[in-house]
């Protein structure tokens, strides 16, 4: 699958710690035409981001060196930045506040994860009557 968004997700946050996937989601971002990526490896780092870098999108690894990705979750949710997470645990893992998140299975195919992506970008750019960032309607 090969697609560029010439409108859109112009800046992405990456928080994933083993550098393979990492690399990998790297490269099928690039594939879509994204140009401003930010990697973590951590959630000490991705938490500075997370607070101010002009962020479109992100995938949070759940589970990272230095615990928990939920933090920076909750950072990008009050910020109204679309997100989803990518793990190889089960969606159950994910705290309930951000359960209606979408969760992207490891491992994935590229397919998968261009698609996951796109659709929570397209979610939060949903007209009204779709669901709200914050998952009511």
């Amino acid at each position: 699958m090969h697609i560029e968004i010439q409108e859109g997700i112009r800046s992405i946050l990456i928080v994933e710690d083993e550098g393979l996937v990492a690399m990998m989601m790297e490269d099928l971002v690039r594939e879509l035409g994204i140009e401003d990526i930010h990697i973590c490896s951590d959630v000490t780092s991705a938490m500075e981001l997370a607070k101010s870098a002009d962020i479109d999108c992100a995938v949070l690894d759940l589970w990272v060196r230095d615990g928990s990705s939920i933090k920076v979750a909750d950072t990008l949710a009050g910020r109204g930045i679309p997100f989803l997470f990518s793990s190889g645990s089960g969606a159950d893992a994910v705290e309930t506040r951000h359960a209606h998140r979408p969760m992207l299975g490891k491992p994935f195919t590229d397919d998968d994860f261009k698609t996951f992506l796109l659709d929570a970008w397209t979610m939060r750019q949903a007209p009204t009557g779709g669901l709200a960032e914050d998952g009511v309607a």
